[in-house]
């Protein structure tokens, strides 16, 4: 029952890790026109035969098992997830028209494409480049998209494998190029030619073959986890104590191979024989209990590999008790972990059953929910008070120019009173001075008149 659900652990770890993946590395990317498939501009009009705005360019990637179905050349180009049987992925935007991708960092232009069984060798890998037209900066996935270029590689590869360059040229009027390379490797704990081989290192003492993923145990060593010491060549009646080399007499032994007895077998008087930990001396003997043995019944058996001391039985890791007979199913702990009543004990920078999940990673993911939420939160406040400081200054500007608009009516109305009533003043003035003027030029014409009458 032990060994079956060891078993089973076993496979719901294989089942729940990665056992290999399949590692893309982006190399270029030229799009001199900033042309889509169909050979309009990605964005904004076309002016003298010249695309004014860059495409706004991202790539999809799609692993799959070879499909005569999906394989037909005469098929209609779909975009359909589901088809991705072995892995998919979808980078954010990556930059416009030509892209040398050597020269972004190093986690940008690898893709990586994990998988959950054993390789087979044979794929599909079709890459799609996409020109974004959401306009909001990150595409998702079922966003608007229009098609660059797409290209598919059917071809046969193994783990652990060198790399192996593609490149894509479209000689037609869009002159587009894609190149990049990739291989496929085992993820950590997986080896063998279909990355199907689990091996995990229980103790300090063993490793893992790299090509068949067997345990190996070092030099001094034994057992299948690699704990039980080798003890000296040639020992007899001795045990080794958790150092190989080792020759621990047993009790009522000594010598260099413990092959000599302390005290010869001899008959001795029944008075003067006492048995331990309830033996019966019986025809010259001690007749021991199911646990004990030895000439005084003073050694304890220790099962499983146990070592046993002067009270007490010393178990190998994996196993406890009086003779070390109650085997602890204890889990596989990953990252250093280790295995104290049935669990797990994780190292400070990891949590989870198995010790599986990276403290480290978490906080980076919520530092980053929380940089981008504060980055939104203080643009939407520099937003909001930009159009306060506008239409503040709008309102101030208007209200200004009512100002000196009524200044201006006031004063306009004030000068024209004041030059009506100085018109009139004047016209007043200027008929009371010239009536007595008036009178001296009539008397003058009536004197001449008379003079002109006598002559």
């Amino acid at each position: 029952m032990n060994f079956f659900c060891y078993i089973v652990f076993f496979l719901h770890i294989q089942l729940c890790l990665s056992s290999g993946k399949f590692e893309i590395e982006l190399e270029r990317l030229i799009n001199r026109k900033g042309l889509n498939i169909n050979g309009t501009c990605c964005n904004g009009p076309d002016r003298f035969f010249t695309c004014v705005q860059s495409c706004k360019t991202f790539i999809r990637f799609c692993l799959r098992n070879q499909n005569p179905n999906l394989d037909n050349i005469n098929r209609p180009l779909t975009f359909n997830n589901d088809e991705c049987t072995y892995s998919f992925d979808e980078t954010p935007i990556l930059g416009g028209n030509n892209i040398d991708f050597t020269r972004l960092p190093y986690r940008v232009n690898l893709i990586v494409l994990p998988f959950k069984f054993s390789w087979m060798g044979d794929f599909v890998l079709q890459v799609d480049i996409f020109n974004d037209k959401t306009y909001d900066g990150q595409p998702h996935l079922g966003s608007a998209r229009e098609l660059i270029m797409s290209t598919t590689i059917r071809s046969v590869i193994y783990p652990n494998s060198s790399w192996h360059h593609s490149q894509t040229i479209d000689s037609s009027l869009t002159s587009h190029e894609f190149s990049f390379r990739y291989r496929v490797s085992c993820s950590t704990n997986f080896y063998g030619s279909q990355c199907s081989r689990f091996c995990s290192p229980l103790s300090s003492h063993s490793r893992c073959d790299p090509h068949t993923g067997d345990i190996i145990c070092q030099q001094g060593w034994t057992g299948m986890d690699c704990n039980k010491a080798i003890c000296r060549q040639d020992c007899q009646h001795g045990h080794c104590l958790n150092q190989p080399g080792q020759c621990l007499c047993h009790h009522g032994w000594t010598g260099s191979h413990c092959e000599t007895p302390i005290k010869p077998l001899m008959k001795i008087i029944s008075e003067k024989f006492q048995c331990q930990n309830n033996g019966k001396y019986i025809e010259s003997k001690c007749e021991c209990p199911s646990d004990f043995h030895g000439l005084l019944c003073d050694e304890r058996i220790c099962l499983n590999g146990g070592l046993s001391s002067s009270d007490k039985c010393i178990c190998p890791p994996g196993y406890q008790g009086k003779q070390c007979e109650i085997e602890i199913k204890c889990p596989i702990c990953r990252n250093n972990g280790r295995c104290e009543d049935n669990k797990c004990v994780c190292p400070k920078e990891f949590i989870g059953q198995y010790c599986e999940i990276d403290i480290r990673l978490i906080q980076k993911k919520e530092r980053k929910i929380l940089s981008m939420e504060l980055i939104i939160l203080l643009l939407f406040i520099v937003i909001f008070l930009s159009i306060l400081m506008i239409v503040t200054c709008l309102f101030y500007k208007y209200y200004n120019q009512r100002q000196k608009q009524l200044k201006q009516i006031q004063q306009i109305s004030f000068e024209k009173i004041w030059t009506i009533e100085n018109s009139s003043k004047n016209i007043f003035q200027e008929s009371n001075e010239k009536i007595p003027e008036k009178k001296d030029i009539n008397t003058k014409l009536k004197q001449t008149d008379v003079q002109a009458s006598l002559v």
